[in-house]
C-alpha cells in the first residue's frame, strides 16, 4: 500500500515539476513542491535525503525561472 501511495505521490509531484512557466507562477510552484515533499516526508513516503533531493530541484527550478525573469526585463 505504502509503495503505492509513494509511487502516486511522486509522480504527482513531477507532474507539477514539469508545469510550464506559463500555466502557473513561478513562486507558487516553489511552494506547492515544498509543501508536496513535506507531505510525503510527514507521511513516511520518502526519506529525509529524499526530501533534500527534491527540494533541491524545486530551488533550481525556481532559481533558473528566475534568472530568466531578470533577464527579460
Amino acid at each position: 500500500m505504502k509503495e503505492t501511495q509513494r509511487k502516486q505521490a511522486l509522480s504527482a509531484w513531477r507532474q507539477l515539476f514539469a508545469l510550464p512557466e506559463n500555466r502557473i507562477d513561478a513562486e507558487d510552484k516553489y511552494s506547492r513542491l515544498l509543501r508536496a515533499a513535506d507531505d510525503m516526508e510527514r507521511e513516511g513516503l520518502i526519506t529525509s535525503t529524499e526530501w533534500r533531493k527534491l527540494a533541491q530541484e524545486a530551488g533550481t527550478l525556481f532559481a533558473s525561472t528566475a534568472e530568466c525573469m531578470r533577464e527579460v526585463k
